[in-house]
């Protein structure tokens, strides 16, 4: 059998996908929920992987029973990277049994199949496999946008409930570098529109008819699933030593800003001097892991009331509150710097860690980099 460089590379992505869920079924990896789900995940995607390198080659018109497989198995994909998700976000976050409403897509499309292709004689089958025009899908149009707008929908409320994760955490943490899940969030969305542009091949093939195209689609998988797979190693693998997701206090206390009800009739003017005041004289903001909860501690007041204090008193969010002292910290050492002072001794004395993230904020503030407002002062 000859293999063109497409199915090297499917090989290659499913290889990788089941090495890195073997790792992750590991006993000193296995404990952790998100590994777990991490690695059925890869298993699904595999799966996927293992469908088009069928229709590829050639093989599934051999093994008409091996079709289909890959794709049911692939149906479990979305809703497992959701799953994913919410373990990484979530510190407390178990599987429970009402999770399984989570395949319900994989239950009802494999019941179709079973009807309109499994029992049906080979010779049905083949015929079946020969009219199609896209891998792991059956020949109704209907079907296959079907099984692409709810994949494509788990993926959108993926994304948006990691952007809304982003926002919680700058309301917590002074420090959000590789908390906020960017990464997955990235992946996802490239992902999404690799989905779409599989619907609209989809629905295009069944009005132009081209076996041309139908090896695009091998190609496109091919290359697609050697990205995701990669860049899921790269970065999945440090997530769990990176950041261990919210706590159940920490969830609370983020809501607690978000409840209509809890807005302040009258900020507490006391407590705002009392935050000025120690933020100049004790400069806890010099601690680049700083959070609400840490401050609150020091101030001797409930978390809860420091952190709707600063949201609707100041109107920024913690992360806001502390980078802008900061960044004054950072403008007042560049000044009067010496020539061996370099700029990066100036971010870490001013309880930035991350390189990106203080040059960023300190153009938002200034209008210049660091090293341009240097030279000027």
């Amino acid at each position: 059998m000859y293999l063109t460089l497409a199915d090297i590379l499917l090989v290659t992505s499913i290889l990788q996908s089941l090495a890195l869920a073997a790792f992750l079924l590991l006993p000193e990896t296995f404990r952790l929920v998100s590994n777990r789900l991490l690695a059925a995940s890869v298993l699904t995607f595999a799966a996927g992987l293992g469908e088009v390198f069928l229709y590829s080659t050639g093989l599934a018109l051999e093994h008409p029973n091996l079709a289909y497989v890959g794709t049911l198995i692939g149906l479990l994909q979305a809703s497992l990277l959701y799953l994913y998700a919410k373990s990484l976000m979530y510190r407390d976050f178990r599987l429970v049994p009402g999770h399984a409403i989570h395949s319900l897509l994989f239950w009802v499309v494999s019941a179709i199949f079973v009807v309109e292709y499994y029992l049906q004689p080979d010779e049905v089958k083949r015929q079946i496999l020969m009219s199609r025009d896209h891998p792991g899908v059956l020949t109704s149009p209907l079907l296959a946008a079907a099984i692409h707008l709810v994949v494509l929908g788990y993926l959108c409320a993926t994304i948006r409930q990691l952007s809304c994760f982003g926002t919680t955490i700058r309301q917590l943490f002074s420090n959000t570098e590789n908390k906020q899940l960017a990464w997955l969030r990235t992946l996802l969305i490239g992902y999404a529109c690799v989905w779409t542009v599989s619907l609209l091949y989809c629905l295009s093939a069944h009005v132009f008819k081209s076996s041309a195209s139908a090896q695009w689609v091998s190609a496109i998988g091919a290359v697609t699933g050697f990205l995701f797979i990669n860049y899921l190693i790269i970065h999945a693998l440090r997530q769990p030593i990176i950041f261990s997701g919210l706590s159940a206090e920490e969830m609370r206390l983020a809501q607690s800003d978000d409840d209509p009800a809890e807005t302040i009739d009258g900020i507490a003017s006391a407590l705002l001097h009392r935050l000025e005041a120690h933020m100049l004289e004790a400069r806890p903001y010099l601690d680049a892991n700083l959070s609400v909860e840490q401050l609150a501690r020091q101030l001797g007041v409930p978390a809860r009331e420091l952190s709707r204090t600063i949201n609707q008193g100041l109107e920024k969010n913690f992360f806001e509150f502390i980078s802008d002292y900061r960044i004054a910290e950072a403008r007042r050492r560049l000044q009067a710097a010496d020539a061996g002072t370099t700029i990066l001794q100036v971010m870490y004395d001013s309880g930035f860690n991350s390189k990106s993230v203080f040059n960023t904020a300190f153009k938002k503030a200034t209008g210049m980099t660091p090293s341009a407002y240097r030279a000027r002062s």
